[in-house]
């Protein structure tokens, strides 16, 4: 086997040395497989040099007429966005929210040494943050789509009562088969609206993030709904943590 060389000057280059170049396979199979990457257009316009955050406006001017900016993009996909294009997109949006939510809250279920924990503190996070995870998708990578924030707050809450309506049939026709009238009672009331109202709670951060994103014309800041989402995870965690609480003080409904 030949020895690396350990000559650091440049004409020890592979492509400089005397003899045949032999350049390596595996570079030309990933050169292909990049090539075959296109970005979509809605991608390429995060590219722009007049979009980077250290970019002064004092010093470099005003962008070309024919340069498409983030703000020249958002702009012209908001005006080939029409009401009912914007509407389905909203009932796409809440259609599929609450099902990846569920799909998400069955991570670390089970009884484990860590169960407190998963039920107060990563519950909490998994189940608020992927009730949201479609909208945000939306507000970061397609906020044309939105035309409101009240647009924004009825897909939070129809995700939060959708996923609640999921739960609910989990727990009372699977893993309570035989639940008194108490136990459905309070699932339907109280656990409906802790789940609504932490949705609404979160669904405020994104309305934020949104609406920054049209001041601004500029990408989605993401950490702007940051302390929404905290909110709503303590609240969460909170009531789990009460509900834990009564379990082991033996009340039973």
């Amino acid at each position: 086997m030949t020895r690396p060389s350990s000559d650091s000057s440049l004409g020890d280059e592979p492509h400089l040395r005397a003899g045949d170049f032999s350049p390596d396979r595996t570079e030309e199979r990933a050169g292909r497989a990049l090539g075959k990457e296109k970005p979509t257009e809605d991608e390429k316009v995060r590219d722009s040099v007049w979009d980077e955050p250290g970019l002064s406006r004092e010093l470099a001017g005003i962008p070309p007429p024919d340069e498409r900016t983030y703000a020249v993009w958002l702009d012209q996909r908001r005006s080939q966005t029409g009401p009912a294009a914007s509407w389905a997109a909203v009932a796409l949006v809440a259609l599929v929210a609450a099902p990846w939510a569920v799909l998400g809250a069955f991570w670390g279920s089970g009884e484990t040494a860590f169960s407190v924990l998963a039920l107060t503190v990563f519950g909490p996070v998994v189940e608020e943050t992927m009730k949201l995870a479609a909208i945000s998708y939306v507000v970061e990578k397609k906020p044309f789509l939105f035309r409101s924030r009240f647009q924004i707050g009825a897909c939070a809450l129809a995700s939060g009562l959708a996923f609640a309506a999921i739960e609910n049939v989990l727990y009372l026709k699977l893993y309570t088969p035989h639940p008194s009238d108490v136990l459905v009672a309070w699932r339907w009331t109280i656990c409906v609206a802790l789940h609504a109202g932490c949705s609404l709670v979160a669904g405020l951060g994104l309305m934020r993030i949104w609406a920054d994103v049209w001041v601004r014309r500029a990408p989605a800041r993401l950490p702007l709904g940051f302390p929404y989402l905290v909110t709503a995870v303590v609240i969460h965690g909170a009531y789990n943590g009460f509900a834990l609480l009564l379990y082991v003080a033996g009340f039973t409904f």
